[in-house]
This record gives C-alpha cells, structure tokens and sequence, in this order.
C-alpha cells in the first residue's frame, strides 16, 4: 500500500499536471492581435492595458509593434498583418471615402488635452506669424494625418494659402535630428516628442495650433477591418473593456502610466517624466467623426460624405 508521502506527491503532480493543461489551454484560446501604433502618447491606453495585463485577462494576446509613421496603419489593417490599428480620425474618414473595409473600435484621447502639440520653427529662425511660414519646409507626422490637417486649416484660418508651404513627412523621432541639421524650417509636433524638441532647443513654439478644436473632438481612434469586427465579437468586446479599464488605471496611476509611455515610445524615462497625461477616453460615438468628416471635405480630402453610423462599432463593454 503506497504510504502517505507518496499519495500525496501524486496528487501534487496530478494537480500540477492539470493547472499546466489549463494554463496551456487558455493561452491556445486567446485571440491573438497585432496593434500597430506611432510614437505618442496618445495611444496610452493601450500601452497601459498591455503592461498591467488587461488584455491577458480576457483572452487577447495583443503584441504592440511600432510603425514608422500614421500613413502604413491603415494599410497594415486592410492587408491583415495588423489587426488594430491607430489612425487620426482624418486618415480613417479618407480610408471609409476611399472604400476601405475598416470601423472605429473606441477612442484614444479627446480635446482639450493636456499634453502639448504645435508647430515648432527652427531655433535662428523668425517665424512667428502663419504668413513666416509661406516658403518654409514643414515636418508633418503624416500626409493627411490629424497634425497635418489641422495644420493647414490652421493656416487658411488665418489668411495663408496651404498650397505656399511644402510639407515633408517626417517621423516624430526624427523631427528633432532634422531641425538641428537645417532640413526642414518647422514641424507640427506633439508629446512626448514636442517636449523632446523644446527641451534640447532644437526648435521654438510658434503656435499651439490644434487648441482650436471643439470641445469633445476625438484625437485618434483604434480601428479594425470590419470583417476581422464581425469574425471576433467577443475580442471587440473584450479589448473595449480593457481600454476602458486602463484608462480607469491610467487616472489612478500617472506614474507608472508615464513609464509605459517611454517602454513603448522607447524615449528615455526623464524626457517622459514632465510629461502631461492625456485627456484619455474610450467610448467613441458617430457625432464625434462629423467634424473630420466636415474638414476633411473642405480640404478636398474626400469626394463623398462617409456616413458615421456606419463607421463606429456599437460600445458592447458596459
């Protein structure tokens, strides 16, 4: 008769053996999805939800992977190598006008935020007015882009033909390399990669041109392919209540939110700790794309009007 010891050591490795078999089981059940972001924090949320684990636990294996500028997202999403994507609300309408088979998930960040964005000039240089700039080579984050867009209305708001500047896109790691070197007159640029340019005096604040924007305007927004939508209801559901999640996380913990800032921005800790956070949201409605709708039209962006109902995937989180 086996003694006490050994029945017990059976047990433990019985119980070990069926945890592993668990364990193993729901890593094979996760949905696993690629979300390609640009350097900003404007994407905290997902960072957050990433590094404290809200994805992990409710199924979805989320791998976070850089993209050198906004204008592959959209692409990457339409191919399948990305799954979710984070485009500015302008380059997403332009995608709908343009057929592409894509809706908003949720937000990332709405106006007024805290953290900084403007235009920068050159430090030497004197522009100081929208009509300095007539001539001058401008950094844009991406053609099309939000920072782009408002950048031009900025311009014809007041009294400049957006057709006198030349826009050069411009990724936001580079933006201060190149204003030192003399290649470019000025970029539009936001945080942490803003503060980056002030702090090494690279570049000066002309004017912080998206404060402009209406009350409540979405900054940013997490899309995915709409056949991708419909395949995966409970993944939508679930990376819905992980972002809402964070950014209840994020609110409570600006600290080690700063720190996730500068892992997946891959910019040093100090440069991030000044940093403001950013006026995160989640919850996306249609009246919230009409502006990007309304000027991206005027701009000649798009050709049609994109019906917004149509574009955002209904809040399943609670």
């Amino acid at each position: 008769m086996p003694n006490f010891r050994t029945v017990t050591s059976r047990c433990f490795a019985l119980t070990l053996l069926v945890c592993l078999s668990t364990a193993q089981a729901q890593a094979q059940t996760r949905t696993k999805v690629t979300l390609l972001y640009t350097a900003v924090s404007a994407y905290l949320s997902a960072f957050v939800a990433k590094d404290q684990g809200f994805f992990e636990k409710r199924g979805l294996d989320v791998e976070l992977t850089l993209a050198a500028n906004g204008s592959v997202i959209a692409a990457a999403v339409e191919s399948g190598s990305a799954q979710i994507g984070t485009p500015t609300p302008s380059v997403f309408v332009q995608g709908a006008d343009g057929g592409l088979d894509q809706v908003a998930l949720a937000a990332t960040n709405v106006h007024p935020d805290t953290t900084q964005s403007g235009i920068l000039a050159r430090t030497g240089l004197e522009i100081k007015t929208a009509q300095d700039l007539v001539g001058k080579k401008v950094g844009v984050p991406g053609l099309g882009g939000l920072l782009d867009v408002i950048f031009r209305k900025w311009l014809t708001d007041n009294g400049v033909d957006n057709k006198r500047v030349t826009y050069v896109e411009t990724s936001f790691p580079q933006m201060s390399d190149l204003l030192k070197a003399g290649q470019i007159d000025a970029v539009v640029a936001v945080d942490p990669f803003f503060g980056r340019i002030v702090e090494q005096k690279t570049g000066y604040l002309v004017a912080e041109h998206t404060r402009s924007l209406p009350v409540g305007t979405v900054l940013s927004v997490f899309s995915a392919k709409g056949s991708w939508v419909k395949a995966n209801p409970d993944a939508v559901k679930a990376f819905q209540a992980a972002i809402a999640e964070a950014n209840i996380f994020i609110k409570a913990n600006p600290g080690p939110s700063r720190d996730s800032v500068a892992k997946y921005t891959k910019l040093p800790p100090p440069v991030v700790a000044g940093m403001a956070i950013p006026n995160v949201e989640a919850r996306l409605t249609p009246d919230q794309l009409k502006f990007w709708i309304e000027v991206c039209k005027t701009q000649g962006l798009i050709t049609g009007t994109p019906d917004p109902t149509k574009l955002v995937v209904p809040w399943t989180a609670g």
